[in-house]
């Protein structure tokens, strides 16, 4: 759609960048970013000034554009819906490509949104526990990523491993979560120490790794303590390993409204069968 000297077209019958910037509300150097991502050519390009010239039909262009920008379509990408030489906009290709980009930003949306809920339910669990005391409190079942740890959560070893636990999980490209702290599963007279961290995926991945384990949902005993205790968890729920064989315990950091991260609160979960 470029117009030259030669076709006799009018300058005034075009329109300055900075015209177009006022038609259109965009600003003028939002204008020239288009050009150099050649989505938007100016009609004319005076030789001696160098000022660029516009038609009043490449005011579409600029309203496709801002669509674009205000759906998150990449730009780069505009250019599969705009042929400037034959002069149509593919709109349909368009909003149904920025339909699914926004459908896509509404599901993270909402897990953020559910990330969020899930916090304050721990917050709210949170208040409702005292050192030293007992309570019953019913969580939901997590996939969680998991390396053996023999140490507790107050050892010198937990932060090097810990940042081996994140890294793997990036490595194999999955996605960890809020919750993670050491888990001990009692079989069978036999116990077993992990550290973990829970994974936002679905259950499709648990036959591909070895290290992914379920952590029940239920009912679970719990007790607060300064300290990280989990290896005395025999101990301190001395009626639950009288009467069930195989049990899990959970020791995660409480997690309150005013957390101190220097001097962190520890919660013991142990499962709890009626």
């Amino acid at each position: 759609m470029r117009v030259n000297k030669r076709e006799g077209m009018d300058k005034k019958q075009l329109f300055s960048i900075g015209r177009l910037a006022k038609l259109t509300g965009v600003h003028i150097q939002s204008l020239r970013y288009y050009e150099t991502l050649s989505i938007l050519k100016p009609a004319y390009i005076d030789p001696d000034s160098g000022y660029r010239y516009y038609t009043y039909s490449q005011t579409r262009i600029v309203v496709a554009i801002q669509y674009c920008v205000e759906v998150g379509i990449p730009l780069k990408e505009f250019k599969r819906f705009i042929s400037e030489i034959d002069g149509w906009i593919d709109y349909a290709g368009l909003l149904k490509y920025g339909k699914q980009i926004s459908q896509e930003k509404m599901k993270r949306i909402q897990e953020r949104l559910d990330f969020l809920d899930d916090v304050q339910q721990d917050m709210i669990h949170a208040e409702n526990c005292s050192i030293g005391q007992f309570t019953k409190a019913c969580f939901q079942e997590k996939l969680c990523w998991v390396i053996p740890y023999e140490g507790t959560q107050t050892d010198s070893t937990l932060h090097a491993a810990m940042h081996r636990l994140i890294l793997e999980v990036e490595r194999q490209g999955l996605h960890s979560g809020f919750y993670n702290g050491q888990l001990l599963c009692y079989r069978n007279q036999k116990v077993d120490s992990y550290l973990f961290i829970d994974l936002r995926e679905d259950d499709s991945i648990l036959k591909k790794y070895s290290q992914i384990m379920r952590i029940p949902g239920g009912e679970y005993l719990c007790t607060v303590s300064k300290e990280s205790c989990i290896k005395r968890a025999p101990e301190i729920f001395p009626e639950l390993f009288r009467s069930v064989n195989n049990q899990i315990v959970v020791e995660v950091e409480l997690f309150t409204g005013q957390y101190n991260y220097f001097d962190p609160v520890f919660e013991l979960r142990c499962s709890f069968s009626k």
